[in-house]
């Protein structure tokens, strides 16, 4: 259960992160340049927000790899 809260937790942060991204770029826009701060820092958190998302959808994935993964112990 402690992976889905924490998958669950991530995915919400990634959706805000990104949001503020598209809100940085929309505001920003209208210099499109590499000297523009807040059009650069807008792209920077949807790179960062999607790297966040695809965090929470692969941490719980492996996670559940790792436990099937492990010998179970044989009693004699």
């Amino acid at each position: 259960m402690k992976n889905k809260e924490m998958s669950r937790m991530l995915k919400w942060v990634a959706m805000v992160v990104i949001a503020a991204g598209i809100i940085c770029c929309i505001l920003n826009i209208s210099q499109f340049n590499d000297r523009n701060l807040g059009l650069m820092v807008g792209i920077g958190f949807l790179v960062g927000g999607s790297q966040i998302l695809l965090f929470g959808v692969l941490a719980p994935l492996m996670q559940r790899n790792q436990d099937s993964a492990q010998p179970v112990a044989t009693t004699e």
